[in-house]
């Protein structure tokens, strides 16, 4: 679909919002399935959902319909990782060995018209989006399938379990990022500084998360109890992703 398409739809679906306020304001979007293990199988992957659990209200009291969606997973290259709670140097790898394209999403047009993955300048799937049609009501809660690629924690570390923080926007009206607000949009991002968090909202430094509990090999006994490891996108790696780009032309946010 062209960006004149995605831009028609969008305000069609803006035009559609109604006054009524009645979703809950409790739910966050996050994933169905937030705990998984460990998987090594060949070709192995986890099927799962993104789960909208309200849309937007404006601070008039319009709810609005949810338009688009933007999930992104940290790439593992300049993620910061903290361990047991505590900032650390150490690289992905470190933890886990095959980190790389880490979802896959499932073609739906259940809720969204239009839908793409997003990919980094290296060529791995790190995300997707989205968007256009009748988008999703304002008193509905949307379910968007995708799966994640196996993943196999590195046996010889102390991870115990590795946590991924998941960036989302659920985008209500088409904004520039100067304007973003809870009128337009909700992010459930992780507060590191990118064009992607707002302050003062129920989603700043609230991402959705993917845990992966460690299930194939034990831990080394030198490592007691083992260690809890969370990777966090990068700022720089949210302002190259969360953007949505059909033909070359960025849609979201407005330029």
């Amino acid at each position: 679909m062209n960006c004149l398409s995605f831009k028609k739809l969008a305000l069609l679906s803006i035009s559609s919002a109604v006054l009524i306020a009645t979703q809950s304001v409790t739910a966050h979007t996050r994933l169905q399935t937030p705990t998984i293990d460990e998987n090594n199988a060949r070709h192995g992957s986890n099927y799962n959902n993104e789960v909208i659990g309200h849309t937007c209200k404006t601070a008039a009291g319009e709810a609005l319909n949810t338009i688009g969606t933007v999930v992104v997973f940290p790439d593992g290259v300049d993620s910061t990782l903290t361990v047991n709670g505590e900032a650390s140097s150490q690289p992905l790898i470190d933890f886990v060995q095959n980190w790389g394209s880490p979802v896959q999403l499932i073609q739906n047009n259940d809720i969204f018209e239009s839908q793409d993955e997003i990919q980094t300048p290296l060529g791995n799937v790190v995300g997707f989006w989205a968007g256009g049609g009748k988008g999703l009501q304002h008193n509905l809660t949307g379910l968007i399938p995708f799966r994640t690629s196996g993943v196999v924690i590195e046996p010889t570390s102390c991870a115990r379990s590795v946590t991924f923080q998941i960036a989302i926007a659920d985008i209500c009206q088409v904004t520039t990022d100067a304007d973003f607000s809870t009128d337009a949009l909700n992010l459930w991002t992780p507060a590191v500084g990118s064009k992607f968090q707002i302050e003062d909202s129920s989603g700043y430094n609230s991402p959705a998360t993917l845990k992966v509990n460690r299930t194939i090999e034990a831990l080394p006994e030198s490592c007691g109890e083992g260690v809890d490891v969370v990777v966090i996108p990068s700022a720089a790696q949210l302002n190259r992703d969360m953007p949505i780009v059909i033909d070359g032309t960025q849609i979201w946010p407005a330029q």
